[in-house]
């Protein structure tokens, strides 16, 4: 079976409709190019409560929970100290983390502030993901077999950490036979007609073979997902 993951997007301008939430469509492509299955997408805002709940939930249900936002140095950026407490744990400050927060201020030719050297400050039981286009590192936690990873909200900074550093580590860790689609595109029939046309060839389907009927405007689109070994030679 593919590895689940659940993805969080913590933020209240999301919630507002202020910020559009690119990052979670994002990572779910590149989640299902190694064979992880996205069973659920979460968005919450800045409210401790809310976040702790989710977390808990989150983990109890995936494999794998990514987490984009809250990062920032400032007091409505939560997403740090919750998971300090989440996970029983305290901050300690990491010095890699700080040099490369001093030499992009430097690069930009500002001064850095102590609310920006608190950055540097990482649960002690993460690995820190280095950020090296922005000040806000990433946090990789592990605990009885699941992967929870708090990146930054902003987009090309989650890009850069997930492409370098840690899809690679869950390439590594989730050995998968992969996701497999194939799309058959209808014109000019509604959906419920279809469904009904080809009903016995959909209940023939096999057991690892999943049928998804996507309509838009004038057209039908099917979706036949696949995992497991043998799953090309059912195509």
């Amino acid at each position: 079976m593919p590895a689940k993951a659940i993805i969080i997007s913590i933020g209240d301008e999301i919630l507002y409709g202020q910020t559009l939430d690119t990052n979670s469509h994002w990572i779910s492509g590149e989640l299902d190019n190694l064979g992880i299955r996205v069973f659920r997408k979460i968005t919450i805002g800045d409210t401790k409560e809310e976040i702790l709940h989710h977390f808990a939930e989150a983990e109890k249900l995936a494999d794998i929970v990514l987490i984009t936002g809250g990062l920032g140095p400032t007091s409505d950026d939560l997403t740090k100290p919750c998971l300090v407490e989440y996970f029983d744990t305290h901050l300690v400050r990491n010095e890699e983390m700080l040099i490369n927060i001093q030499n992009l201020f430097a690069k930009a030719g500002r001064e850095v502030t102590k609310l920006n050297e608190a950055q540097a400050d990482m649960p002690a039981s993460c690995m820190p993901v280095p950020n090296v286009i922005g000040t806000a590192p990433g946090m990789w936690f592990e605990r009885k077999g699941k992967v929870m990873v708090s990146m930054p909200g902003v987009p090309y900074e989650m890009k850069r950490m997930m492409q370098e550093t840690i899809l690679p580590k869950l390439k590594e860790m989730y050995v998968s036979d992969g996701l497999f689609h194939r799309i058959i595109r209808t014109i000019g029939i509604p959906e419920s007609v279809l469904a009904e046309r080809i009903k016995d060839w959909e209940n023939a389907l096999p057991a690892h073979i999943k049928l998804a009927y996507l309509p838009t405007m004038g057209s039908v689109k099917m979706r036949l997902t696949s995992s497991g070994e043998n799953r090309r030679s059912h195509w």
